[in-house]
């Protein structure tokens, strides 16, 4: 029956919206009894608020609305709006909607799931918030699991390039933060490779220890924001150790492995300064027009106008900067009404993906803060530029390697992740290496503001912001690899290793891989 409703249309959101009915139906064969009677408009009264948050607080959804996404948004409302007529049960109309939001293919989107039933807590019921953990009077190991340091992030490369010969260990990646080494082949090139699972300092067990020993040696209470902090600088440190160790050997190539990497935080941005001694100019930031981004710009021109007025001392030229920067955020608050506009279009039409058109977008900077570059700064200034151009922070570590940088990517590849590759492409930094990334973009500028359904208190994230890559479009496609490293049926994933470093070989040749 599904099938035959849903003939001639879009095959992709044929089988997504006909096998989620189907696979609701199979299951509730075996299941218990539902309590309460279905309530088919109810449902529908669902999926219409759901598009209408959409159209609020999803920075995508013109994107997703333009023929460049490949999504076709008004046959998906059709064949969505068909299925939830067809539903018969909760389940059902559930899987409708959860594969409505699947077909965005937008990592950043999708449904919150609970581990008890699909019903918000009231927001009168709320607990109150526990007292902070006191890590002063802890050993190491308690305060490292107190502040939530662990990895879940595979620690050796995502395929396994320490197998191949001529591979030598630098860094283990489990005692010192990130797998590095350096392969030397058999036509005699020497290549560097480091591992970044992660860009997000919680995620290295290693540079807890690391950072308190060194906060210790101060003989200083140590507090939770500290520890966070020695650990931030301490990620940096090592990566450009590596990086430097790996120089001083005489490789001629580096190669960066992000596979599987699902972000982390601005880490992604500001580390690809550590890879060359250029200009590295961020992405342009948008986030979808209303209370959302009014409340991010506050909150940066409340700490810009901080920064201000605590750089009593600092040049002429550097309280100018700061003052444009203030005055470019205070123009952005007041253009906001502007950039607002009624986004109901996408679920009739397809539009050319214009980010200054009717997309709900307001101009919020850049990845970077306010300015998308600015020169290395001084240590007295780093406080003022960091306020400005975030990546400030890492000033001292650029440029820790020069040469030629591959980056290896698949479809684990996302959010700050993503920024990293994108930032390197666009900036003439990198060529990648391996499969199209998965196309998480960014994610939230601001605390998530779940949406949650009315009747079935299904609740879902919505993504706030939009990177811009150098061409314009959204950084949600995902990115396309310079040099191709598709899955080859019975390759194992070692023989698959070995082949990366043979295309990056030939390519570092001048010989055309595909040859």
């Amino acid at each position: 029956m599904w099938m035959t409703i849903l003939t001639k249309t879009n095959k992709t959101c044929q089988l997504v919206l006909a096998m989620a009915l189907m696979a609701a139906s199979c299951s509730l064969a075996h299941a218990a009894p539902l309590v309460t009677a279905f309530d088919a408009r109810a449902w529908q009264d669902d999926y219409v608020f759901l598009k209408q948050q959409l159209q609020k607080q999803y920075a995508n959804l013109a994107w997703f609305a333009s023929p460049q996404a490949k999504v076709n948004l008004p046959q998906l409302d059709a064949y969505t709006r068909k299925a939830l007529a067809l539903a018969e049960n909760d389940e059902q109309a559930k899987a409708v909607l959860r594969n409505f939001i699947d077909a965005f293919h937008d990592g950043h989107l999708r449904l919150i799931t609970r581990s008890s039933n699909t019903t918000p807590t009231p927001a009168n019921a709320t607990e109150s918030e526990p007292l902070a953990v006191a890590i002063e009077n802890m050993d190491v190991e308690n305060a490292c699991a107190a502040i939530g340091v662990g990895s879940t992030s595979r620690v050796p490369f995502s395929l396994p390039l320490e197998s191949l010969p001529g591979f030598a260990l630098l860094s283990d990646g489990a005692t010192q933060a990130f797998r590095a080494g350096i392969i030397t082949t058999e036509q005699g090139s020497k290549l560097g490779v480091v591992r970044i699972p992660r860009f997000r300092e919680a995620e290295y067990p290693g540079l807890c220890a690391q950072a308190w020993k060194t906060l210790s040696a101060g003989k200083q209470n140590i507090t939770a924001k500290q520890l966070r902090n020695a650990m931030a600088d301490a990620w940096f440190e090592v990566l450009a150790a590596h990086l430097v160790r790996i120089k001083a050997a005489g490789v001629q190539a580096v190669l960066v492995d992000v596979g599987g990497n699902g972000g982390g935080n601005d880490f992604g941005d500001w580390s690809a300064r550590l890879f060359t001694s250029r200009a590295v100019y961020s992405a342009p930031l948008l986030m979808a027009a209303g209370p959302i981004a009014q409340a991010y710009l506050e909150e940066e021109l409340q700490a810009m106008r901080k920064a201000y007025e605590d750089s009593k001392f600092a040049h002429t030229a550097q309280r100018s900067t700061m003052q444009a920067a203030i005055a470019l955020f205070e123009k952005a608050r007041a253009d906001m009404p502007a950039s607002s506009c009624d986004l109901s279009w996408v679920w009739q039409e397809q539009r050319p993906w214009q980010a200054d058109g009717c997309a709900n977008l307001a101009k919020v900077g850049f990845a970077s803060g306010p300015y998308a570059y600015l020169p290395t700064s001084t240590d007295t200034e780093t406080s003022y530029a960091s306020r400005m151009y975030w990546a400030a922070n890492v000033d001292k570590y650029r440029g820790s390697w020069t040469g030629p940088v591959y980056v290896l990517t698949d479809r684990g590849v996302g959010s700050a992740a993503e920024a990293f590759v994108a930032i390197m492409k666009d900036n003439a930094v990198i060529k990648t290496i391996g499969t199209v990334t998965g196309g998480s973009g960014c994610g939230n500028m601001q605390a998530i503001r779940p949406i949650v359904l009315p009747h079935s208190g299904l609740s879902f994230q919505a993504p706030d912001c939009v990177r811009l890559r150098a061409d314009g479009s959204d950084e949600v496609m995902g990115i396309t690899p310079d040099l191709p490293i598709d899955a080859i049926t019975g390759e194992s994933e070692r023989a698959r290793a070995a082949r990366v470093i043979k295309t990056m070989e030939r390519d570092m040749s001048g010989i055309n891989p595909a040859r």
